[in-house]
């Protein structure tokens, strides 16, 4: 790849921020964003004073004269795709908006990156198009087309993108990344992880749908973001990655749980077994990471990976703790303290 700049969709993301602070260290990067509920600008506060470096603008993926107008401003040699709505609860109640902006604002993406004649197209997707497995691990080609092993809507769309992406491999250089379950500061608190930490350390029960038994694979984004520069990086990619940590042995809801209110240093009793549990609750995600792995790529231990993170939302409570209302709102699991 050239020293050119790089474009990020959803560079105020919890993922999006990490990738704008690694890319920087190779070029400019604008970051296209609409600062939707989950962006924040304070994840980026210390790099908006380079300007000759980092760019802002505030966009919808989904308008295209808007897409357009950033292309033809800003020329970028690159483009990493994260904007996306992401939250399978929400997907369930709006799931028009998330099929706008996942699947329209990808089309518009991809057609516009294409005219732009940009050299490589980054599109982040979700070990979720896969759908759940029991036993085993997907490898890049399990996925079919279409959406129907996906079991939610957001996973719907994310599969329907997917196949998108990789729809315009004749006209645009795409690689497609199927990340898993990711954790690390910075991260909203709707998802599971981030939810239990921020949860935990408000006095609040800490809450495991069923018998907390699903599996699923904990990708700190550090590690995900080291994977996208690999991927910009490399001479001849391939064009789908899986990118997910190998746990030895498999880490289950609950044993996370459980060591978040460790960390935290909470009473066990917080740790609640919930009645409620999400409707088609997957059991078990796995993906096979051997391809991305031969680009050098390898995550960091979970559990000091764990332990860093919940000493960062203690330390960062500033930021947090006023987003907790929303984050709560979407939920139906609160049991009696």
């Amino acid at each position: 790849m050239s020293s050119g700049g790089v474009l990020v969709t959803g560079g105020a993301g919890f993922l999006g921020s990490n990738v704008v602070r690694r890319s920087l260290a190779r070029g400019p990067v604008l970051n296209l964003d609409l600062l939707t509920y989950a962006g924040s600008p304070a994840r980026l506060a210390a790099v908006e004073s380079d300007p000759p470096r980092y760019a802002f603008v505030r966009a919808d993926v989904a308008e295209r004269s808007s897409v357009a107008e950033a292309f033809e401003g800003f020329r970028p040699d690159a483009v990493v795709h994260l904007a996306a709505e992401s939250h399978v609860t929400r997907s369930e109640r709006d799931s028009e908006r998330f099929h706008r902006t996942n699947v329209e604002g990808t089309r518009v993406m991809l057609e516009e990156a294409a005219k732009a004649g940009v050299s490589r197209f980054v599109h982040v997707s979700t070990d979720e198009v896969y759908g759940p497995i029991l036993q085993g691990s997907f490898r890049e080609g399990d996925k079919p087309p279409g959406d129907e092993q996906a079991t939610s809507p957001y996973a719907k769309s994310k599969a329907v993108a997917d196949d998108l992406a990789r729809s315009f491999g004749n006209s645009l250089e795409v690689v497609v990344l199927r990340p898993t379950n990711c954790f690390g500061p910075w991260q909203f608190p709707e998802k599971a992880c981030a939810r239990w930490i921020a949860r935990a350390l408000s006095g609040r029960t800490v809450p495991v749908w069923g018998d907390g038994l699903h599996v699923r694979q904990w990708l700190h984004a550090d590690d995900f973001a080291a994977a996208v520069e690999l991927v910009l990086e490399a001479s001849s990619p391939e064009p789908v990655y899986n990118v997910g940590p190998r746990h030895e042995p498999e880490v289950s809801n609950l044993e996370l749980a459980r060591r978040i209110v460790e960390l935290a240093g909470v009473p066990a009793d917080r740790l609640v077994l919930t009645s409620y549990d999400r409707p088609d609750h997957d059991r078990r995600y796995a993906v096979d990471p051997s391809l991305i792995e031969t680009l050098g790529w390898k995550s960091g231990d979970l559990w000091d990976q764990l332990e860093r993170t919940v000493a960062w939302y203690l330390e960062s409570g500033d930021w947090w703790r006023p987003l907790m209302d929303e984050a709560e709102s979407i939920y139906a699991d609160e049991e009696p303290a």
